[in-house]
């Protein structure tokens, strides 16, 4: 029998690798992991873009949700994925910055092992009060809450809505007690309730509560109004400044990913974000289509850093080990 020469087994295996570093991406199906339960506006994001984004190429973007641990599963299992292209997170504000501010052990770290690829989308919070408080305008939750401090609460459903109560009572000039809780539904309870004043959560979660007049929106958490809330105020038209917060959802890839591979699964994504169905999809769930580029996103993650950091500092965060 005879052997082929080793030579021309390494000319063929490098005939074979530039053929496959020639192929278009995607040339594969892409798996899109997700790092929390289905359901929720990540979710519902990455579902409606993959979606797009396989109808467009040909190729299956497979969801994948890997929930637990604040996001800390699935965003590890990207970290330490083939940089390809072909294994790609859904990050948002938890995985990509509170998550460090928040733990001392992380297993991956957003600013080293991540390339930004591109902001989906993002929308404000609502800044919402119990029936209960006499007060309808921010102005006179503000006057009553300086009048008794410390007598007021504030609920948090995780880690970046409790920075983001912190942020809204330093910009205010407030003082209120936090009330901890896990997830929305019982931090919403509690507020339809009376048992706290005073809640801060996405527009998709509260602005239904707010329409049926069950909750009081003292605004947004925008410089201007929502589209899909335009009778709630911004902040800056109480003349505050220094309250811009939204939860926005993105998608990077594991760092090292060629520049390539990163621009063409930009631009996929870019097109699906244009699409009437895409639009319509994400307007109902109260988030506004975005599509930054890699560059743009990668400051936009660096500035977000920079301002909770701050808000850490000033609140004395200390970071706890993951199980505490």
């Amino acid at each position: 029998m005879n052997r082929i020469p080793l030579y021309l087994l390494l000319c063929l295996g490098i005939l074979m690798a530039g053929i496959a570093a020639a192929q278009p991406y995607p040339s594969r199906p892409i798996r899109l992991i997700v790092p929390f339960p289905p359901g929720g506006v990540a979710d519902i994001m990455a579902r409606t873009v993959g979606a797009k984004v396989a109808d467009n190429t040909g190729q299956p973007v497979i969801v994948d949700n890997r929930a637990g641990a604040s996001g800390i599963v699935g965003t590890d299992t990207v970290a330490k994925a083939n940089p390809d292209g072909y294994t790609v997170l859904l990050a948002n504000l938890p995985v990509m910055v509170i998550n460090e501010l928040t733990y001392s052990n992380l297993p991956y770290n957003a600013q080293r092992d991540f390339a930004p690829v591109t902001m989906l989308a993002d929308q404000p919070y609502i800044v919402a009060i119990t029936t209960r408080i006499s007060a309808n305008t921010l102005p006179e939750f503000i006057q009553q809450a300086r009048q008794k401090p410390g007598q007021f609460t504030f609920g948090s459903a995780s880690a970046s809505t409790h920075l983001a109560g912190e942020l809204f009572k330093g910009v205010t000039g407030i003082d209120m007690l936090h009330v901890p809780y896990k997830g929305s539904a019982p931090a919403i309870t509690d507020l339809l309730g009376g048992q706290i004043a005073l809640l801060i959560d996405p527009v998709i979660t509260l602005l239904p509560l707010v329409q049926s007049k069950k909750l009081k929106a003292l605004c947004v958490t925008a410089p201007k109004r929502a589209t899909v809330a335009p009778d709630i105020p911004s902040y800056a038209e109480y003349g505050l400044k220094g309250l811009d917060m939204t939860s926005w959802q993105g998608i990077v890839a594991p760092a090292r990913t060629p520049p390539a591979v990163v621009n063409a699964l930009h631009e996929q994504i870019a097109k699906a974000l244009k699409s009437p169905e895409v639009i319509e999809r994400m307007q109902k769930a109260g988030v506004t289509p975005l599509g930054y580029g890699a560059d743009e996103f990668r400051a936009f993650v660096k500035m977000e850093f920079t301002t909770w950091t701050g808000v850490a500092k000033r609140m004395k965060l200390v970071p706890q080990p993951l199980g505490n």
